[in-house]
């Protein structure tokens, strides 16, 4: 039966409990303790320090990964929405489709969804200065991707 004073053992219960969804009593009997032992010292062992360390530096690590992702996903989006915004500068139906696409799929990765960019003065105040960056950037996207035609630019059909 494995220890919970063995590292490996912590780092493994951890892993486990990370990969089937959070779920104490299957981690558990993956690493290999048995029902009955499961049943009397669960407490003990979710009690662990080392477990529960454990399980914050695998959910520090993937937070850390995520948001290199986000960031990267905002990158490649703001770029095709440059090459987008002047193809449908040209009236072009399928540009100005998948524009509005990626004006809303940067709004939802962003993290500052309508109702923190619409906000006034004092609440952009309370941002973090990284935060604030960001909500003038999505709020300067959003102007550009407004598809509210200017009077100059109505097409009569």
């Amino acid at each position: 039966m494995p220890s919970i004073k063995d590292q490996s053992t912590v780092k493994e219960i951890a892993r486990e409990f990370i990969s089937n969804g959070r779920n104490k009593t299957e981690a558990l009997k993956s690493v290999g303790y048995s029902h009955k032992y499961i049943d009397n010292f669960a407490g003990k062992i979710w009690g662990n320090i080392g477990l529960t360390t454990a399980i914050a530096e695998i959910d520090a690590k993937t937070a850390k990964k995520c948001e290199h992702n986000r960031k990267i996903a905002i990158k490649l989006l703001t770029t095709d929405l440059q090459y987008l915004t002047e193809k449908a500068a040209d009236g072009n139906i399928q540009a100005i489709q998948a524009r509005t696409g990626i004006i809303r799929e940067l709004d939802a990765i962003s993290n500052l969804h309508s109702s923190t960019l619409h906000t006034d003065t004092t609440q952009i105040d309370e941002l973090e200065a990284a935060e604030r960056t960001e909500a003038t950037a999505i709020a300067a996207i959003r102007l550009l991707g407004s598809l509210k035609p200017v009077e100059s630019e109505v097409i009569d059909v």
